[in-house]
């Protein structure tokens, strides 16, 4: 029988050869297959668990950014009642002054800035703590991924965190300061010429409203149409005002400053900006439209809405307590509309996605 099969072999060497190879090589090839397969699948499982495990992250940096932005909602409230003090003239009118007239004036330029600045402010505030959070999210996630051995590097320390966080802080004292005093000189040019006794109607004040907005975001440069909005990202980080006295995280903390200037400058920031305002603006005409409301039930002949009119002297007071409304605490109408806007969603997750995947983040580009 081994002969037999020894004879066989002798008879077609180079048949078994071939096959042998073959066979060989079709073992080698399927484990190799095998093999890869299995690497693949690892691969697969561990960036599934990662993109898990970013979502879940970014889900819940979403939610602290929410809670942070209404937790803020009392402080922004409080400065711009602190520097436009409505208030104040409405007691001085209460004595009967002899410049009761130039009171009423004031009172008016007041209350229409403040309003205005609400609107302006409430959308500074939210879009720069997402811009931040959402920063220092990606950086906690790689320093989390990363693990944290001795030795390595955190891309963002607690206590550059902490100082790079209170920006809002400088925001609230400088740059809100800085600020309103463009909207009002804005809002005197616009309704200065306005007599007390004149009777507006919601698409005059909608006029009025529109043009303080033009003088704000576009009555400078010709060159800012494309980007109105750009020069009001001054207001909201001055770096140059900003400094830190550690210089072991000096780097680091500069670093972060100069990528969130980066992102105030950019095009699609400034996109959402304005998207961001024609919300805020539209939030703040619908409830004048249902003070007007009100106003026509009361009316004794049967006219609509766009024919109601309301002397100015009657809207002041409303005026000035729309800020109550505009910055109110949770649930806040204003900061619902922004958040809720779907290019502020996607904005915040391109601005996580770049820094929580760029293994070099001093280059980062937002995804389109």
């Amino acid at each position: 029988m081994i002969e037999r099969i020894w004879n066989f072999i002798k008879r077609h060497k180079k048949k078994v050869v071939v096959t042998g190879i073959v066979t060989w090589g079709g073992i080698y090839l399927f484990r190799y297959v095998r093999r890869k397969f299995r690497e693949f699948q690892e691969i697969e499982s561990a960036e599934c668990l990662a993109q898990a495990r970013r979502q879940h992250h970014f889900d819940s940096n979403q939610r602290t950014c929410n809670i942070t932005v209404l937790s803020m909602l009392p402080k922004l409230r409080e400065v711009i009642i602190h520097l436009l003090n409505t208030e104040e003239c409405t007691e001085r009118l209460k004595s009967i002054p002899s410049n009761k007239l130039q009171i009423w004036e004031e009172l008016k330029i007041l209350s229409f800035t403040r309003c205005v600045a609400i609107v302006y402010g409430c959308t500074m505030m939210c879009l720069l703590l997402r811009i931040q959070l959402n920063i220092i999210g990606g950086y906690m996630f790689l320093d989390n991924a990363a693990g944290r051995n001795k030795g390595s590097k955190e891309l963002a320390p607690p206590e550059v965190q902490e100082k790079y966080l209170s920006l809002i802080r400088v925001f609230f004292s400088e740059g809100l300061a800085e600020f309103i005093p463009v909207v009002k000189d804005a809002v005197m040019k616009e309704t200065g010429s306005i007599s007390l006794k004149e009777k507006l109607s919601v698409s005059n004040i909608t006029a009025v409203v529109s043009h303080i907005r033009e003088r704000i975001e576009n009555g400078r440069e010709s060159t800012l149409r494309e980007l109105p909005t750009l020069p009001l990202g001054k207001y909201m980080l001055n770096i140059n005002k900003t400094s830190v006295q550690d210089d072991i995280e000096l780097d680091i903390y500069n670093k972060l400053l100069h990528e969130t200037r980066d992102l105030l400058e950019s095009n699609d920031f400034h996109t959402v900006f304005k998207l961001c305002l024609d919300r805020g603006f539209g939030k703040l005409l619908d409830f004048i439209a249902d003070h007007f409301k009100e106003v026509q039930k009361t009316e004794s002949s049967v006219i609509s809405l766009h024919e109601t009119s309301i002397p100015v002297a009657k809207l002041i007071p409303f005026i000035s307590r729309l800020i109550y409304k505009l910055g109110s605490d949770a649930p806040n109408p204003l900061v619902q509309e922004i958040l809720v806007l779907e290019q502020t969603k996607t904005f915040a997750a391109n601005i996580y996605e770049a820094f929580s995947h760029n293994d070099d983040p001093e280059d980062v580009q937002l995804i389109p």
